[in-house]
């Protein structure tokens, strides 16, 4: 029988950068999900803004307002009746090496079309 006290951990330190940066990447693309769900929920602030009668630059200081990273905010008004809005923001990534596959900061873009009455 030969001697094996080293094999474990030979083994547990050839698996673990693996690991980590699997749990990194999870991590990261949680969060550039949740980045995507909070722009989406933002659409509906918005428009009960523009309700409101309120103006672009109001709109878009309430939209930042304790916000990390801001928001870029575009408001089309089309001449066909409706209402294009575009909202983007950033994620900074943590995983180390994933910068090489993804932009880093990596942009999160979303578009709604909404009808609207003049």
């Amino acid at each position: 029988m030969k001697n094996e006290k080293g094999q474990a951990l030979i083994e547990f330190v050839l698996i673990l950068p693996a690991l980590i940066f699997l749990i990194f990447a999870t991590i990261d693309f949680g969060r550039i999900l949740y980045t995507k769900n909070h722009l989406e929920s933002r659409t509906g602030d918005i428009l009960s803004l523009l309700a409101d009668g309120k103006s672009y630059d109001e709109i878009k200081n309430q939209i930042n307002y304790q916000n990390p990273y801001p928001i870029e905010l575009k408001l089309d008004y089309g001449s066909d009746g409706y209402l294009t809005i575009d909202m983007s923001g950033v994620v900074d990534l943590i995983t180390p090496g994933l910068n090489l596959i993804l932009d880093d900061p990596y942009p999160v873009k979303i578009t709604r079309v909404v009808p609207y009455e003049s």
